[in-house]
């Protein structure tokens, strides 16, 4: 059950990147790196990923 767990969260993170790259959305790549067990909270999701998508803007689609 445990690593059941893990791996299903872990899907999960990489389906709503792989979602939000396509559907250009903001919120589903903020819940995505929310998600992930190396980010320790939503305000710190935020931060990285703000600072992602200025790192990259030229291989990102804009998000919303």
């Amino acid at each position: 059950t445990f690593y059941k767990g893990l791996i299903e969260q872990q899907e999960a993170v990489e389906k709503l990147i792989v979602d939000a790259y396509f559907e250009h959305s903001y919120q589903k790549a903020l819940e995505a790196f929310t998600m992930n067990k190396t980010v320790p909270s939503a305000k710190v999701a935020r931060k990285i990923l703000d600072k992602m998508i200025e790192a990259n803007k030229g291989y990102w689609p804009e998000l919303h």
